[in-house]
């Protein structure tokens, strides 16, 4: 892979890995194949995000995570053990932080700053990478001088028929396919990829 010069890069290098980290204390991570100062990368990183061509958010190691657009119905199903949050919420199984920050989330694009202090909720931030390691939540930005992070449903951005594409498939076939398409995560230790490999639920 060549080093990342533009936005058109980032996706490629996306589109190339399946899964790939914006920053890792590992060293496998976009910004290691960055070919561009810091300030450069960072807002970059937010067109190529805009582009919607892929998903973005805390996937794994509760870290900001870059996942292809044909790697995330696969990491979607599994991660969600086939629930989407209705459904979870429905059984009980939604945390109550969870439920009240998805409610305030709706259908549209919300900048998680302001959600944040409007909420007041102790454990808000935690509770925010909590539903993205989940797959409910990914991130956009709203272009600003410092770029603002809008909290998404994937399902709004990208449409529910994709999202929810391999949800028939089991947890078993959903790794599998993983990794399978994703050379990215065999990138990971163990034991990072036996939790990106798991049900969040």
């Amino acid at each position: 892979m060549d080093k990342i010069h533009t936005a058109e890069d980032l996706i490629a290098a996306v589109n190339e890995y399946g899964v790939l980290p914006f920053w890792t204390d590992e060293g496998f991570s976009a910004w290691q194949m960055s070919g561009v100062n810091f300030n450069a990368f960072w807002t970059l990183r937010e067109q190529a995000i805009n582009t919607n061509e892929f998903v973005y958010g805390k996937f794994v190691n509760k870290k900001a995570t870059f996942v292809s657009k044909e790697v995330f119905p696969y990491l979607a199903a599994l991660r969600r053990d086939g629930y989407d949050f209705d459904s979870l919420t429905d059984e009980g199984k939604a945390p109550r932080r969870e439920v009240e920050i998805m409610n305030a989330v709706g259908d549209k694009p919300t900048p998680s700053y302001t959600l944040g202090k409007s909420l007041q909720m102790k454990g808000f931030d935690g509770a925010v990478t909590s539903l993205q390691n989940k797959t409910y939540l990914c991130l956009n930005f709203k272009k600003s001088a410092m770029g603002t992070a809008l909290l998404c449903r994937p399902e709004d951005v990208f449409g529910y028929d994709y999202v929810r594409s391999k949800y028939s498939l089991t947890p078993r076939e959903n790794a599998t396919e993983l990794l399978r398409l994703a050379k990215g995560l065999h990138e990971f230790d163990e034991k990072t990829l036996d939790k990106i490999l798991s049900p969040a639920i």
